[in-house]
C-alpha cells in the first residue's frame, strides 16, 4: 500500500467499526471507532498490542488498571494480561498487533 491515508476517515456506528490500514505477514494496524458508550470487553491476547487515541477519550483497562488515554496519547497493552475499552467520547483509534490468534 502506497500513499497518503487519512487517520480519521471513518464513521462511527453503533458498534465498533473497524477499518484495515497495513496487513503483512508480521503485522497490522487497524483503524477504529467507538460511539460514546461502546466497549471493547475485557480479552486477552498472546502478544503485545498498542493503542494510539487519534480523537476522542477513552478508559482503557489494562490488568486491574484503568487509564483515561485522550488525543494524542498511547499505551502497550502487555502479552497475556486482560485489557479493554470504553469510549468515554467518541474515539478512533489506532491499533498496531503482531501477528497472532486472537481470542
Amino acid at each position: 500500500m502506497t500513499g497518503i491515508i487519512n487517520l480519521k476517515d471513518i464513521e462511527y456506528l453503533d458498534k465498533i467499526n473497524k477499518k484495515l490500514v497495513f496487513d503483512n505477514e508480521q503485522s497490522s494496524l487497524t483503524l477504529l471507532s467507538f460511539k460514546c458508550g461502546v466497549e471493547r470487553s475485557l480479552h486477552c491476547d498472546e502478544k503485545d498490542e498498542v493503542a494510539q487515541i487519534l480523537e476522542g477519550v477513552a478508559d482503557v483497562t489494562v490488568g486491574d488498571k484503568i487509564y483515561r488515554l485522550k488525543a494524542g496519547e498511547m499505551i502497550v497493552m502487555p502479552a497475556k494480561t486482560l485489557h479493554g475499552l470504553k469510549a468515554i467520547e467518541d474515539t478512533k483509534m489506532l491499533l498496531l498487533r503482531p501477528k497472532h490468534t486472537h481470542k
